[in-house]
């Protein structure tokens, strides 16, 4: 089974290069700023071609090794997710991300520069191809990347004790119009006073993970160091879609607190801007819009997965209904199911797109576009 996270090695870190916020109320373009060097944590979005095709690429760094993003063909509008790639280890600078965990997936090898550019090759088993992103900020929100991390010992006095591990890390609004930024730093980060970033409210959630570890002391075998006393927690959240007035936050999670694996999963938040609203379901469908949004869904998962139907997949379930964990895009929507929802933990993260095409006589006005 493969590793879905990885655990970040910034440790309180502020991208501090993005631009102030602007006065108006609409996320116009922003120029990407001069600068000499990266900061060591990022957020950034890039516009280019890929093999012949144009793109808008969402990628930021919130460690040493840690690279995640979202990225789509801009014609079709299905945001396709990318990862930490673990299948060799980075020596240099160099960004790898990549699409899934199969030979036919294909993966990203470049290095993004101080002058707003994601320079390299995407390849896969079948094709190769170069690609120049340029940084671009029109009609979208800027975000720096704040990260903390920490570990402590099971036993304060035993060098051989037991070690848990804990890291996260957050986007945080910085430019895109003074009012949108205050509505998402008011809802990114509830309670951080104004001009001040949530440093504290990462640092108080690792301080929380360590304190229920070493609650669990008393029942802990000394000469027993088994690695389910490995404890570990990891979290972070990631831009997903980035387009005015649409907004969509990943938050995923991973935790091990003994036993066989570990259990995460991704929940996303979708915004609409232009109202600062973070979007429900209602928002966004007609009344009795399941039965055609699950039949989309159906739809969706034979394609994606290349099988007949959905008995044949092995699901949990005879039908995919609609959930609350989704988000916009400019052409359609993404429902996505956390590992045991709808399918085995071996299955992952399912996470599925909908076009607008598809379900247009479901949707309320204003968002199928």
């Amino acid at each position: 089974m493969h590793k879905l996270l990885f655990i970040p090695a910034a440790i309180l870190t502020l991208a501090a290069c993005q631009s102030a916020p602007k006065k108006d109320g609409n996320a116009d373009s922003t120029a990407v700023p001069a600068s000499t060097e990266l900061p060591a944590t990022w957020a950034k979005r890039f516009k280019g071609s890929l093999a012949g095709q144009n793109i808008t690429l969402l990628l930021q760094k919130a460690g040493q090794n840690d690279f995640r993003g979202w990225y789509v063909y801009d014609a079709h509008g299905e945001p396709i997710a990318l990862r930490p790639f673990y299948g060799e280890k980075r020596t240099d600078d160099s960004v790898i991300v990549n699409e899934g965990y199969t030979e036919t997936d294909g993966v990203f090898r470049g290095t993004v520069s101080a002058d707003g550019h994601f320079k390299g090759k995407w390849v896969n088993a079948k094709n190769t191809f170069d690609f120049d992103l340029a940084e671009n900020n029109d009609s979208a929100v800027l975000f720096s990347v704040i990260a903390y991390a920490d570990s402590t010992r099971l036993l304060a006095d035993k060098p051989n004790s037991p070690v848990a591990t804990a890291s996260a890390y957050t986007v945080w609004p910085t430019g895109g119009g003074e009012s949108t930024v205050a509505f998402l730093q008011k809802t990114l980060g509830p309670g951080v006073p104004q001009g001040s970033t949530p440093a504290s409210l990462l640092k108080n959630g690792v301080d929380t993970f360590f304190t229920n570890y070493k609650s669990n002391a008393k029942d802990f075998d000394s000469t027993s160091m088994g690695a389910s006393w490995s404890w570990s927690t990891e979290s972070g959240s990631v831009v997903a879609w980035n387009q005015w007035p649409l907004l969509a936050i990943e938050d995923w999670t991973y935790e091990f607190t003994g036993g066989a694996h570990g259990n995460g999963g991704s929940n996303f938040s979708a915004y609409d801007l232009s109202k600062q609203k973070k979007l429900t379901l209602a928002d966004v469908f007609k009344p009795n819009y399941k039965p055609v949004v699950s039949a989309a869904l159906g739809k969706s998962y034979l394609k994606k997965y290349q099988v007949k139907s959905l008995e044949e997949a092995g699901l949990f379930v005879k039908k995919i209904e609609p959930n609350d964990n989704f988000f916009l895009t400019s052409h359609g929507v993404v429902f996505s199911y956390t590992p045991y929802e709808i399918a085995a933990y071996a299955m992952g993260q399912i996470t599925l797109f909908v076009p607008w095409a598809d379900i247009k006589t479901v949707v309320q006005e204003g968002y199928a576009r």
